[in-house]
């Protein structure tokens, strides 16, 4: 990858056939670089999606696996139902996400990209050390293949989730940094967050939002990148005097309009970093 090279989330162009959607990355986006994710079984077409990507000469940053039965309806619904933290679906999640790490492996790609699940802030809650231990196995399944486990921001304050990836005390464990995420889910500023992370930030979701009247209870509201309140310029500049050069994965979540809108993200994304 190129330093602060811009690409797209697939799932953010809301085309079931991933096929269509690496065509329309380099075609009608004219992009060179793509973050893969499935929430379904998908991946395990792994021969077929290895061709795709080689027909169509794209670099994949890193995936992304998400799983059955997560509800984001609400901020408390999915602190119930995602990423790793319910012990009804731990397992079967945990078997889930080796798959995907050959997956992963499969294409030589370094980075695997999920939403872990909700973290308590006070860390003497039972179900912190629950979840300090199941990150741990993560970690370590993904590291029998060379690949790190790079975390969502967004669900935690910056601070505890630095904590958190000390308390897991793994060396293949880092972030992938989605400013909205932080408004979103009413959890901190952006600008202020990329100051604690830093280091620890290896991938960016490009994605934009305006925060809710109720923090952490109401979903803030995802916009086309440029129009909300991430303040991209300035967290960009932010990112680069911290030394990041990794990727600029636009996501685009909301809307009716995903092509056009990933287009203007592209555009805005262009001016900024020259």
């Amino acid at each position: 990858m190129e330093p602060l090279q811009i690409g797209v989330c697939s799932w953010s162009l809301k085309m079931p056939d991933i096929g269509d959607a690496l065509v329309a990355v380099k075609h009608e986006l004219g992009l060179n670089l793509v973050q893969i994710g499935f929430w379904d079984e998908g991946f395990k077409q792994t021969d077929r999606i290895i061709k795709l990507i080689e027909r169509t000469g794209l670099e994949v940053s890193a995936t992304c696996i998400g799983f059955e039965g997560e509800d984001y309806s609400s901020i408390q619904r999915i602190a119930e139902t995602g990423g790793f933290k319910p012990d009804n679906e731990w397992p079967r999640r945990l078997a889930k996400t080796k798959a995907f790490a050959d997956f992963t492996a499969a294409l030589n790609v370094k980075m695997l990209a999920c939403h872990i699940g909700f973290v308590p802030h006070d860390k003497s809650e039972s179900v912190y050390a629950v979840m300090v231990d199941r990150i741990k196995q993560v970690c370590d399944v993904l590291a029998h293949r060379d690949l790190t486990l790079v975390m969502e921001t967004g669900q935690e304050r910056a601070e505890n989730l630095l904590e958190f990836i000390d308390a897991v005390e793994r060396d293949n464990i880092r972030i992938n940094f989605d400013p909205a995420n932080m408004i979103l889910y009413g959890v901190g500023d952006p600008l202020q967050a990329v100051d604690i992370l830093k280091d620890k930030i290896v991938h960016c979701h490009m994605k934009d939002a305006v925060w809710s009247r109720e923090p952490t209870k109401i979903w803030g509201e995802e916009v086309v990148l440029g129009t909300g309140q991430a303040n991209i310029p300035k967290l960009i500049a932010k990112l680069r005097s911290y030394g990041y050069t990794g990727p600029l994965v636009i996501e685009r979540e909301a809307g009716n309009q995903r092509i056009a809108d990933i287009k203007t993200a592209i555009g805005l994304l262009e001016k900024v970093v020259g």
